[in-house]
């Protein structure tokens, strides 16, 4: 059976809530609920834009993107191209150590679950 989910990310925490817009891969909204005092209360309600850059003549003759907001990791490759310009092996907003720390949290869910990566006993 096939479906399609709203593909929205939603953070729950004591302040608030935190909702990354459709589609959450690549988004170009986030939404800030702050939770006020007594239960269901809403003290504030932000939301942020961040819209995708346009797209450039090869782009758009090399039949555009086949995803939705690809365009938006354009902004992630500019950022890698600056630092291997500066000669840095990483961009100080996601170094090496976050993203071990990611994979071993990835790892122990993965574990806790009982899933074995593909081609493994």
């Amino acid at each position: 059976m096939l479906g399609e989910s709203a593909e929205e990310t939603t953070v729950i925490g004591t302040k608030g809530r935190l909702t990354i817009c459709a589609p959450s891969h690549c988004p170009t909204k986030l939404l800030v609920s702050l939770k006020a005092q007594g239960r269901g209360q809403s003290a504030a309600k932000l939301e942020y834009n961040y819209p995708l850059p346009a797209d450039t003549e090869e782009i758009i003759n090399a039949g555009g993107y086949f995803y939705p907001n690809s365009a938006g990791f354009s902004y992630e490759a500019a950022a890698v191209a600056r630092c291997v310009a500066a000669g840095k092996k990483e961009v100080p907003q996601y170094p090496l150590q976050d993203t071990i720390v990611n994979m071993m949290i990835v790892d122990e869910i993965r574990n806790q679950l009982g899933v074995r990566p593909t081609g493994t006993q």
